[in-house]
């Protein structure tokens, strides 16, 4: 590697740029960007040289035009020992195209409407605590609240010992120690002490949740095929009982996966759109007003912008399976790639004045679909996109309805690092100015 010529990158030490890259990842990406342009190289701790780019021809090119010449599971590696060998993430060609298919049918946008009044009621629940004059970190509720919406509508558990003990186990385990991510050598059990043997109890604990469940379903299937209800669990159960070799480690991997993907990021986007919206003259009425109305398509584009100025993870990995050229480069197999969607969001040249959060920039004009890409691209575009907006939406709208907030400061949130997560650094304080559903109660 060292005799390829990559593009130019800082030329700081590799555990110095790492520092930087967990510390303050928003700031480092876009320092570079401004002094080397779209296309720079980073050294990273146990990734080693990783190119990033952020022009959208070659976004385009490696999520799309070009997939084939790429390797997402490798890229995924990392998080194996969290997601499974059967997830979705550590797929690719073929294999990745069936186990899509499998996952299609229940996360496809008319069966995941029907998760909307299980979502409401969620909400609702939550509002009702909330009392004038109190202050909230909306980053914590909405945590609580998608955590609720997954392990209800997506896993269908009912049962209230289980219930109670993931809402204590998943937050813990989506904690996951940095450590154990960038350094395979710290994945040890070191006398049953430090981050890794506190991961693996954490993991058997909720795996044991998870098989419970899956078993118990199963044999309900079995005594009643036509008694089952509309969870992604349930639905995959009746799918496989139709397809060999369906297995419960399979449905334990596509289980995990939609719970490490989909809520932690969900919840954050949710806090960043009230924390942008409420900071940009004129847009939170606009918005009330759009939802008063069922004007769909003003809300979306108030998320999309959110999505936009407050990307909740900046990167996408993918590794070079073969020789590729771009740009004037010649990439040999191997290269790990960050595609850098976060990047191509914030960037100047594609969406001037980029920290300044504007709805007009989605309505009545969607700016090219290449450059904004929320979910991704290709064939790997994020499989839980109808759910994260459908969830946006009613989160939103029923907020919204019931519930008058102002900021609790004047000074806009900074961005800080939790995990892969991007989250406001006071969480998106607000205070209840005016609670209609406590006033109902009362």
């Amino acid at each position: 590697m060292s005799s390829v010529t990559l593009p130019p990158g800082p030329k700081l030490p590799a555990v110095i740029q790492t520092l930087m890259w967990v510390v303050a990842p928003v700031k480092f990406g876009k320092a570079c960007l401004r002094r080397y342009g779209p296309l720079f190289t980073a050294r990273i701790v146990g990734f080693g040289d990783v190119v990033y780019i952020s022009t959208p021809d070659g976004i385009r090119r490696i999520l799309r035009d070009d997939a084939g010449d790429f390797d997402a599971a490798a890229a995924n590696e990392s998080i194996r020992f969290v997601v499974g060998e059967h997830s979705l993430l550590m797929s690719g060609g073929a294999e990745h195209t069936e186990r899509r298919k499998v996952l299609m049918r229940p996360l496809h946008g008319n069966n995941v409407a029907t998760y909307v009044e299980v979502m409401r009621s969620i909400v609702e629940q939550e509002i009702r605590q909330w009392t004038v004059g109190s202050t909230v970190r909306l980053l914590n509720v909405f945590q609580r609240v998608t955590l609720e919406v997954m392990i209800r509508a997506v896993f269908g558990i009912t049962d209230s010992s289980r219930l109670d003990r993931l809402r204590q186990l998943v937050p813990r385990l989506l904690d996951v120690n940095p450590l154990i991510i960038l350094l395979p050598a710290m994945r040890r059990q070191f006398g049953g002490f430090g981050p890794w043997a506190a991961f693996q109890r954490l993991l058997r604990e909720t795996d044991e949740i998870i098989y419970a469940e899956i078993r118990e379903r199963r044999a309900e299937l079995a005594v009643n095929p036509d008694g089952r209800g509309n969870d992604v669990l349930s639905i995959l159960l009746a799918k496989g009982q139709d397809r060999a070799g369906v297995t419960d480690q399979e449905l334990r991997d596509h289980m995990v996966t939609l719970l490490a993907v989909g809520q932690e990021t969900t919840a954050t986007q949710l806090a960043w759109f009230f924390e942008r919206v409420m900071r940009a003259p004129g847009a939170l009425k606009q918005v009330e007003a759009a939802v008063f109305s069922e004007d769909w398509k003003v809300l979306d584009a108030a998320i999309h912008e959110a999505i936009r100025a407050r990307p909740t993870t900046l990167d996408i990995g993918r590794i070079a399976s073969r020789e590729w050229k771009a740009e004037g480069y010649v990439f040999p197999e191997g290269t790990m790639f960050a595609v850098s969607l976060g990047l191509l969001h914030l960037s100047e040249d594609l969406h001037p004045q980029p920290e300044n959060y504007s709805i007009d920039r989605f309505h009545p004009v969607e700016p090219p679909s290449a450059h904004f890409m929320p979910f991704g691209g290709g064939s790997h575009r994020c499989l839980g996109a109808s759910l994260a907006m459908i969830e946006m939406r009613t989160i939103i709208s029923t907020i919204l309805r019931n519930v008058r907030l102002r900021p609790r400061s004047a000074t806009p949130e900074g961005v800080t690092p939790k995990g892969p997560m991007l989250v406001p650094r006071r969480g998106a304080e607000v205070v209840i100015a005016e609670n209609h559903m406590m006033a109902g109660r009362e």
